[in-house]
């Protein structure tokens, strides 16, 4: 029994390495070597800079990779990382969409990709029973990117949600009414966008 789930353990710890390695090789540019000369095989991903761990089992529960000057793409990769909780990514150059395995995480609670040049539209179902991620989720902040379309009319059923925060996007279209239903939401920025007002059907 002890063997099996040292294995176990090993299998879902590789899954995770495998993941954040897929990351680093889209980093197109890293200025201060912050992942270049620390995310190597050669040590724990748990030791790795802005790794955080659950040590019961190794396996990634945040990611911190804020204000690191990063230029690159998020590679679908990261939604393997499948007890991450909390995702931090702003304040570098990220671009291109956000994969849509992101919105696959059950486990997640957090995501924070602002001050990035991330562009294309959210999955209007992204908080709909097609993804796992509606159940957690608790901060979504998105602002200062390049995101368009409309904004999901999918968004209440990210029923745990207590801060949105999606200004200074593209985003075109009335405000979904369903997002006046979210009784845990707190707070809310919607400006510097292309927004006509509020649906009122």
């Amino acid at each position: 029994m002890g063997n099996t789930i040292t294995l176990d353990i090993s299998k879902t710890s590789n899954i995770d390495q495998s993941s954040l390695l897929a990351l680093k090789s889209h980093i197109t540019s890293d200025p201060y070597n912050s992942l270049t000369n620390n995310w190597t095989t050669k040590t724990s991903i748990c030791s790795w800079i802005g790794v955080t761990c659950d040590f019961r089992n190794n396996k990634v529960t945040e990611l911190d990779i804020s204000d690191m000057g990063l230029v690159g793409t998020i590679p679908p990769e990261i939604g393997n990382l499948s007890s991450l909780v909390k995702l931090n990514m702003r304040y570098n150059s990220f671009r291109g969409h956000i994969p849509l395995s992101l919105f696959n995480m059950s486990r997640l609670q957090d995501i924070s990709v602002m001050y990035n040049s991330l562009s294309g539209s959210l999955p209007d179902d992204m908080c709909s029973g097609r993804y796992n991620m509606r159940g957690r989720l608790r901060v979504l902040r998105l602002s200062f990117n390049n995101f368009n379309g409309e904004i999901p009319s999918s968004l209440d059923q990210c029923s745990q949600l207590e801060f949105i925060s999606l200004h200074k996007n593209n985003f075109v279209g009335n405000v979904p009414r369903q997002i006046g239903n979210m009784t845990r939401l707190r707070q809310l920025y919607l400006c510097w966008n292309n927004l006509t007002g509020w649906d009122r059907e």
